[in-house]
Parts: C-alpha cells; sequence; structure tokens
C-alpha cells in the first residue's frame, strides 16, 4: 500500500521533474428552507468543518480516523484536535444550531447538521473535550442507510486543508476491513526537509499519493 514515508526517494524524484495540476478546492451546501431539514452531499464536508473549527480553536495537530466496518455495516469517523478544548456548557452550545462564537457570522451550524446526519442513518454523535486540551468528536452512521451521504472526495479534503494550513501537524487513517491507508504530514516534512508542504510541486506529488492510497481500499463510496 502506498504510504507516503515508504517512497521517499521516488517521491523526491517526482517532485524535482514532474509538475502535477492541482485541481480546485470547493465545499458548499444549499441551505434548506427555514423548518426543514438540511444535509450537506457528503461526509468529507463535514469532516472538512469539523477540522476547520479545530483550527480555529488554536489546534496545531488534528488526527482523522475512517473505520468503514462491511461487517457490522458501520462507518465511524473520529476527529481529534489538539485546541482550547471546551467545557460541558460551551459542548452543549455547541451542539445547538443557534449558537456561534463568531459574532456577526451566522449560525454555528456544523456540528448540529453532523448529529443530524449521523441520526438520520441509524448512528450516532459524541463530543469529548477538556477545556485547554483537546476535542474528540465521534460519528458513526448505518454504512448501508439509503440516506447516508457518500464519503466523497477525501483527497480533495485533506489536500485543501494542507493548502490552507500548511504549518499544521495532519494525520490521517483510512481504514476498510483489515486494510487502511495511512498519511501523517510530520513523516512528510522529515522526508522533504525545509520544502514547502503547500508548493504545487508537493502537493501534486501528495494528492497522487493520497488518491492511489485510497483507490487501494475500494471504498466505492
Amino acid at each position: 500500500m502506498p504510504i507516503f514515508w515508504k517512497m521517499s526517494d521516488a517521491l523526491l524524484q517526482h517532485i524535482r521533474c514532474k509538475h502535477l495540476p492541482l485541481k480546485s478546492f470547493a465545499w458548499h451546501y444549499k441551505a434548506e428552507k427555514a423548518g426543514e431539514s438540511a444535509m450537506m452531499p457528503e461526509l468529507s464536508m463535514h469532516i472538512m468543518d469539523i477540522m476547520e473549527n479545530g483550527i480555529a480553536a488554536g489546534a496545531w495537530h488534528l488526527d482523522l480516523f475512517i473505520d468503514i466496518d462491511t461487517q457490522n455495516d458501520t462507518i465511524t469517523i473520529t476527529v481529534v484536535d489538539n485546541g482550547k478544548g471546551m467545557d460541558t456548557e460551551m459542548i452543549g452550545k455547541a451542539m445547538d444550531p443557534l449558537f456561534s462564537t463568531k459574532k456577526g457570522k451566522g449560525w454555528g451550524l456544523g456540528i448540529p447538521l453532523f448529529i443530524q446526519t449521523a441520526e438520520a442513518c441509524d448512528g450516532g454523535f459524541s463530543i469529548m473535550s477538556e477545556k485547554g486540551s483537546y476535542t474528540r468528536v465521534t460519528v458513526t452512521m448505518k454504512l448501508s442507510h439509503i440516506d447516508r451521504p457518500p464519503l466523497g472526495n477525501m483527497t480533495d479534503t485533506i489536500i485543501s486543508l494542507i493548502v490552507g494550513h500548511p504549518e499544521i501537524d495532519l494525520y490521517v487513517m483510512v481504514k476498510k476491513g483489515k486494510d487502511k491507508y495511512e498519511f501523517d504530514t510530520r513523516i512528510v516534512r522529515e522526508i522533504m526537509g525545509d520544502i514547502d508542504l503547500s508548493t504545487p510541486q508537493v502537493l501534486g506529488a501528495l494528492e497522487e499519493d493520497i488518491e492511489s492510497g485510497l483507490a487501494e481500499l475500494q471504498l466505492n463510496d
């Protein structure tokens, strides 16, 4: 399985000799009319939203775990950040669609929308957090549920996060059965040295590796 840090020589040569075009990245969803339910069309959009929330809360390290369990018909998504964390009161407010910590910037809909999606797909949602330390968001859903959004383009999600926040540490593990793909920007930096991860050449190589690794999992989603 193509894990980046096992391909250092080949990737360094690839970066020096090839300039890969990058895709454009955009996440959006159409808001429904007041009183009606709204659901993001892809789970990757929810994931991106939660991770951006962590960065906004001061996180410089993010862990993303996606476990696709076909035997038990579940998909579990976990995001952990080392941001400023939340106390019990703040967790309650974060789950309230009418609350936002960003004054003048609209409602804080990210977590409530993810909760709604999980519940609509026979799943569950939990937040564990310690003020000044970390926040862990975990979502489970029935894999085969007819209303479950597809996972979406996780390559674009990972690359977009690196483009927007090249300074953060990001670890990703996507697991399906006994197979898994891992990506870790800390290992990438050890290989690349002083090369900026957000340069087009590096991003192109990373995009190719991530896409190849996820394709081997045959997510079919």
